[in-house]
């Protein structure tokens, strides 16, 4: 680190004493070293015991070599830590954080062939950018004045990290008004998110607690409805309702607000926005489908239990993700009309 680096920590050190000293309040800055060392004994054990080779069931030597290279940053932080180098928690914090994104690198790294046709999961790994699913690009994707999306999902704990969290998503936060929709997530919330015009940068969502059941599959379901007088905006958790919002968008002169579809940029993707790549998530789909029309309460909870053959009539899209494809840049929805496309890093894990 240079000497600016360090003049700009030892100003904010000593301001944080010297408010603790003029408030007669002395605070004692107590580092805490344990996840250095904690995570270099799982990078060290994970390098002796890994299966290293070009077959299945092995790690590739590629990712022992970033490994190693991660096990080293960690033992020059510890190393900074030893020499009493580090003023703030968060600056340790970030060292171990990194060292559980390596160690969940190589983890997925794991040599896994299967063939077209096997029942299996796909996990995209979203964070940091490095995967997504491009459904690629249509009008009908932004839906209109009634329509559905409805998936499972399964995440696992820290599943994002950035603001706001991606998992479907048309959203245009480049268009003036902003257009489409997004199933998202910020702070502890699984929100919902639609684009409101013609007043600028406006936009119709509520969110509420997302579940913790880590590692289980939810299904969720997001219905817009204008022609109600309240509640025009639903998520559904597992068949219940898990919030209902009325459009209280009102531009300046007392005039309500409507949905504004996609016309700019009419992608949609899964794990990142089409517009804004810092929104991204990594977890599980499976069973995404979007409907010409708001579904009732009802019909989620069968949708939840039941499969589409894709001649429905008011079905705009549909992908299991329920079997290896056989080709994983060209997977067809059920309609025939669409085809989806996995970029970047993902995984697929057979089901037994």
């Amino acid at each position: 680190m240079n000497n600016v680096g360090y003049v700009t920590k030892f100003l904010l050190f000593a301001a944080i004493i010297f408010t603790s000293c003029k408030e007669n309040t002395p605070v004692a800055i107590v580092l805490n070293y344990d996840c250095l060392y904690s995570k270099l004994n799982d990078m060290q054990n994970i390098l002796d015991t890994a299966a290293v080779g070009d077959e299945d069931g092995t790690y590739p030597y590629e990712s022992v070599i970033i490994l190693a290279k991660e096990k080293e940053n960690l033992e020059n932080a510890i190393s900074m830590a030893n020499a009493d180098r580090f003023f703030l928690q968060y600056e340790i914090d970030n060292y171990c954080v990194m060292a559980d994104k390596a160690i969940a690198d190589f983890e997925s790294s794991l040599q896994i062939t299967l063939d077209p046709g096997t029942p299996a999961e796909i996990k995209v790994f979203g964070i940091d950018q490095k995967g997504r699913i491009e459904f690629g690009a249509s009008p009908k994707f932004g839906g209109s004045d009634a329509f559905t999306v409805e998936s499972w999902i399964k995440y696992d704990e820290g599943f994002y990290e950035s603001a706001i969290g991606d998992f479907l998503a048309t959203f245009n936060n480049t268009a003036d008004p902003y257009e489409g929709w997004m199933i998202n997530f910020m702070g502890d919330n699984l929100r919902a998110t639609l684009g409101m015009g013609p007043q600028s940068n406006r936009v119709l969502e509520f969110g509420s607690v997302y579940p913790k059941n880590y590692g289980e599959w939810n299904h969720i379901a997001m219905v817009y409805d204008a022609s109600l007088s309240e509640g025009q905006l639903k998520m559904y958790l597992n068949g219940e309702l898990f919030f209902s919002k009325t459009n209280d968008i009102y531009d300046e002169s007392g005039n309500l607000q409507s949905y504004v579809p996609n016309t700019q940029n009419t992608n949609m993707w899964a794990f990142q926005e089409p517009t804004d790549l810092s929104r991204c998530m990594t977890g599980y789909i499976k069973k995404f489908r979007m409907w010409d029309g708001a579904k009732s309460m009802e019909e989620i909870k069968y949708l939840m239990s039941s499969d589409v053959s894709g001649s429905e009539s008011d079905l705009i899209c549909a992908w299991d993700f329920t079997e290896m494809p056989e080709d994983v840049e060209n997977i067809p929805d059920k309609t025939g009309q669409f085809s989806a496309k996995l970029v970047g890093k993902y995984k697929w894990y057979p089901l037994n």
